[in-house]
């Protein structure tokens, strides 16, 4: 719900800087130090990393020693939104770089890195232990026991990072964590999840400013408007064309836009997108089978960004081999008792079918830039209406968008961002991918 209208397109409301040391017991507000905030996400990435840019012309290292296991609050958010959707947390800071001399020496610009403090929780904690239950309950056991940490570190608030299941994956699993980090095990756990029938391998474990999720993209997918942070128009005419009453709408204008990857039929044949094969070795047995997997065959199983009208970005008969990428999987039935289809013996079911659905998210990548939202996740979905690229532009005046592009207008996935905020603005860069065409723009495109 919206608390206040905003001024302008990416206003920001910075509420709280704190740079934190604990063995010193002291904490000094960086407010009127700030340059400039970076934070990054990506859901193929668990942890949430960035950097704060400060101009000093106070001598404040001196009066705080920064030896790079300082802690940093950060509390800001969009003026129109609610408190739910502020960017509040706490991050480590670990490394002091690009430290520059201005005005004769009587100011430094420096930059702090910084990450998640469950990201040095991760590397503090190696595991040598063993597991056994249900995939997500493991997962959750691990995140809880070395991964949460507190969003807010000054106040010694209850309040916990916590971890959100998308879905909950029930096939039972039993290891042994040979001194792997709490992600490692995670991320080892995410390939060893079992779909229900019919549903994408995609499982991915990742950290947005609000918090983990655990889950496959398939959900998500499935689930469009859910995730869906709204309609953003690629046009500067339309951001010309808006009348007073509407100028709020120029917070769903893109700035700027850039084609980052589009399909390669060659990577997507030496990758083992289009096709792949795993030949299992049982070592208990001593037998082996090949398990081939051809996407183009499976493709309308899964959920895509155009729904039930979706369609692959090659050709369904396009020439593949599942021969062109091949793994070698060891499994060893009977290894743990009581434990049927562990681990593994699971890539025999998931093998094709994880990777293909993975690496289509880097089919078709575009990065763009829009007016900051402190609610916007990795992981949410956005429209995107396209100009079609012919005399004519979109204006505001052009309610339906009729000169827009419907082969790239549509459904976009969020997978990488970058708040850029600084005292005045802020801005979100992201890249977004496409995973299908319309089939009715396609059939039309053909004849």
């Amino acid at each position: 719900m919206s608390q206040e209208i905003l001024q302008a397109p990416g206003q920001i409301e910075i509420n709280e800087i704190q740079l934190i040391s604990l063995n010193k017991g002291i904490s000094i507000s960086l407010l009127d130090y700030l340059v400039e905030i970076n934070l990054y996400e990506s859901v193929f990435d668990p942890i949430v990393t960035g950097s704060i840019i400060l101009s000093d012309s106070r001598n404040l290292t001196s009066l705080f020693p920064l030896v790079g296991d300082e802690y940093l609050f950060i509390n800001v958010k969009t003026p129109s939104l609610t408190d739910k959707y502020s960017i509040y947390k706490t991050f480590r800071i670990y490394s002091l770089e690009n430290k520059n001399y201005v005005n004769d020496g009587s100011t430094i610009i420096y930059e702090l890195g910084i990450m998640s403090t469950e990201g040095f929780n991760d590397v503090l904690n190696p595991i040598y232990k063993s597991f056994e239950g249900t995939s997500s309950k493991v997962i959750n056991d691990i995140f809880i026991d070395y991964i949460q940490a507190n969003r807010n570190i000054i106040t010694g608030s209850s309040v916990k990072t916590i971890l959100t299941f998308l879905e909950y994956p029930k096939n039972i699993l039993k290891f042994i964590s040979p001194g792997w980090t709490p992600i490692q095990c995670i991320n080892w756990l995410a390939g060893k999840c079992l779909p229900a029938s019919g549903k994408a391998a995609n499982f991915l474990f990742w950290e947005t400013t609000k918090g983990f999720y655990f889950g496959s993209m398939d959900i998500i997918l499935s689930n469009l408007e859910s995730f869906s942070i709204g309609e953003y128009v690629y046009s500067e005419a339309y951001i010309k064309t808006l009348s007073v009453d509407e100028k709020y709408k120029a917070m769903y204008a893109i700035k700027s836009l850039s084609i980052e990857t589009t399909v390669n039929q060659l990577d997507n044949s030496r990758l083992g997108y289009l096709a792949s094969s795993l030949v299992d070795i049982d070592v208990y047995n001593k037998t082996y089978e090949i398990k081939e997997y051809e996407h183009p065959v499976e493709f309308d199983k899964y959920a895509h960004l155009n729904s039930k009208d979706s369609y692959p970005m090659f050709d369904k008969n396009v020439l593949r081999n599942p021969y062109s990428y091949q793994k070698i999987n060891y499994s060893t039935p009977k290894l743990f008792t009581k434990v049927e289809n562990n681990f593994d013996q699971i890539p025999k079911v998931t093998f094709g079918n994880r990777r293909s659905n993975l690496l289509e998210l880097n089919n078709f990548k575009m990065e763009i830039v829009i007016p900051g939202r402190t609610d916007v996740e990795v992981g949410n979905i956005i429209k995107i209406i396209f100009p079609k690229g012919e005399p004519g532009a979109l204006t505001s005046q052009d309610k339906t968008f009729s000169k827009r592009d419907e082969a790239y207008t549509g459904y976009y996935l969020i997978t990488n961002l970058s708040h850029k905020i600084n005292p005045k603005t802020h801005y979100i860069t992201m890249n977004v991918v496409k995973d299908s065409f319309s089939k009715t723009e396609y059939n039309k495109a053909r004849k």
